[in-house]
Order: C-alpha cells, then structure tokens, then sequence
C-alpha cells in the first residue's frame, strides 16, 4: 500500500457521534512543492462504519498518491543524477580545453624561441626547438612546423663556400 520513505498522517475527529478520518501521504527529502498539492483523503462515518469499511475506502487513493510521491522522488533523483553528469561533463571540458591552451601557448613560446635562434644564426639549436614544438603541436601547427622544420633542414645543408 505505501512506498518506502512514505508516511502517512492521520487525523480523527469527533463530532456528533461521527467520526471524521483524515490521511495525507508524505515523503521525506521531496524538494518538489507539488508534495504540497495533495489533497488529503477524507472519510466521515460512525465508528461501525469505519471499522467495517476504512482501509478497502482508502486503499486505491493512498495507492494512487504513495505512486505520486514515488514519481516525484525518483524525477528529483534523475535531475540529479543529470546535474552531477552535466557538471562532470563541464569540468571535463574544462580540463581538456585547459590542457589545450597550455599546449598552444608552449608551442607558441617555442616557436618564438625558434625564431630568435634562426635570426641570431644558431640553426642547429632553432632545428630542435622546432622539433620540440612539433611535439606540442596540433593540427595545421603540425603541418607549418613540418615544413619549417624541412626549410631549416635544407638551409643548414647549404655549404658557404666563400
């Protein structure tokens, strides 16, 4: 009749030799104001009567709202469940577009160095700084670097012969 986490508060009165029984299913933990909503179920009669009839009265409506509250318990749990995977998703990305930019800015800092080897005519040393960066680089960097890398190669094969 009820679901784990439901409770169910009950409220009798009397009046007039009658019996005014009142049950509201509850759950625990619900941040949903929809909990809020339900109606409670209400039931009027002697205490003959209720005694005879009370629970096949309120058993489907109990039912029905113990399967509302239910329903609602597990959607928190699956929005929650997609947060928590949305946030990791999120600092994933993070993570991997930092790693990025950190790889960019040493292949931007090496080819830099490279370039100042070059203009300073420390082919060999600007050689391995650009075999460096291909190391760090990514994309058409691959490529450009490649073929600076071959440039160079072919400028320090050249002989000066005067």
């Amino acid at each position: 009749m009820m679901t784990e986490g439901t409770n169910i508060s009950l409220t009798v009165r009397s009046r007039d030799g009658l019996l005014t029984v009142s049950l509201l299913p509850k759950a625990k933990g619900l941040k949903d104001e929809a909990k809020n909503h339900l109606q409670p179920i209400v039931l009027t009669g002697s205490a003959e009567e209720l005694d005879a009839g009370f629970f096949d009265a309120v058993q489907q409506p109990v039912q029905k709202a113990t399967g509302l509250l239910a329903g609602m318990k597990s959607f928190e749990e699956s929005l929650n469940r997609v947060e928590s995977e949305k946030k990791e998703a999120q600092e994933k990305k993070k993570d991997v577009d930092k790693r990025l930019q950190e790889r960019k800015t040493k292949y931007d800092k090496l080819i830099a160095l490279a370039d100042s080897q070059e203009a300073e005519g420390k082919n060999s040393e600007a050689l391995q700084t650009l075999r460096d960066a291909r190391a760090t680089a990514d994309g058409d960097n691959i490529a450009k670097t490649d073929a600076r890398i071959d440039q160079l190669k072919a400028k320090c094969m050249q002989v000066e012969l005067f």
